[in-house]
């Protein structure tokens, strides 16, 4: 029997994620060789492709009861790829293209932080593929650590081009952003994502696993701004509101994600505190 008898339709959706996926990770080496600036935040553009596909394959399979062994394989191998080997050469790729200052590591150093990363990320997507029960996890998960780093790039990406653009405003948070956005601590962040991905102290519920309530606007809205972050740089040619607006909302974005990592540990102290710890599901 083909294997293709075996696919269905919400397993297409997530092989176009897995191509959107592989996009950011071609986009992004090309944005390292070629001399168009575009190139890595389009990049980014492809990885917010790849998330939407991730929420799009759920839906599919709710509404037309899509069920298939293969199916799941499908999914853990593209968020393999889409949120943890992606995200990862993007930040490699925009630290040898020199998006963030040396400070005290070479661009390379990078790496060390992409290495963590992608080790705890595949740990983590093995183990919640063994563990899950529908009923919550622990830690946070893929593509949550992936939104950060894709977030945090991009606003990062626009903030050096302010320099040029709204000069005043680059030089008041020159030193904050030289503080947050130079390859060691860029490299920190990777590896401190990485342990978040298995961290036992973050929990989250089932309502937030399945995306429902506030959680599935809160996703959307990340996949949006991406978008029109990009488009405006883009469309408007350039002018200071357009990298300011690209600048900022993908930043704001990084602070609603601190408030989802702040819940995942507030979600724990409550577990904790009503004795439920040892009992609460994975």
């Amino acid at each position: 029997m083909s294997v293709f008898n075996e696919l269905k339709l919400k397993d297409y959706v997530t092989l176009l994620g897995t191509m959107f996926g592989a996009s950011v990770i071609i986009l992004s080496i090309l944005g390292v060789l070629s001399p168009d600036d575009y190139l890595l935040p389009w990049a980014a553009l492809m990885w917010a492709g790849a998330m939407t596909c991730d929420l799009l394959d759920g839906y599919v399979a709710r509404k037309l009861n899509q069920v298939n062994k293969i199916g799941k394989e499908i999914d853990s191998l593209s968020d393999a790829v889409s949120f943890v080997v992606a995200p990862s050469v993007l930040i490699l790729c925009a630290s040898l293209d020199g998006d963030f200052p040396i400070f005290g590591l070479p661009a390379e150093g990078v790496m060390i932080g992409v290495f963590v990363l992608i080790f705890f990320g595949i740990t983590r997507l093995a183990w919640f593929n063994v563990e899950n029960k529908g009923e919550g996890y622990i830690g946070i998960t893929t593509p949550m650590s992936a939104a950060f780093l894709v977030s945090f790039f991009l606003s990062n990406h626009y903030f050096q081009q302010l320099a040029t653009y709204l000069p005043s405003y680059y030089n008041a948070m020159a030193p904050i952003s030289y503080f947050f956005s130079n390859t060691l601590t860029v490299t920190f962040f990777c590896i401190i994502l990485g342990l978040l991905n298995v961290a036992p102290f973050l929990r989250y519920g089932a309502k937030v696993q399945l995306r429902t309530g506030i959680w599935k606007y809160f996703i959307f809205i990340l996949g949006t701004l991406i978008v029109i972050t990009i488009v405006l740089a883009r469309g408007f040619m350039g002018t200071s509101f357009a990298k300011f607006a690209a600048h900022i909302f993908p930043l704001i974005f990084v602070f609603c994600l601190l408030g989802y990592f702040a819940y995942g540990f507030y979600n724990y102290l409550a577990i904790r505190s009503r004795g439920e710890l040892e009992n609460s599901k994975n």
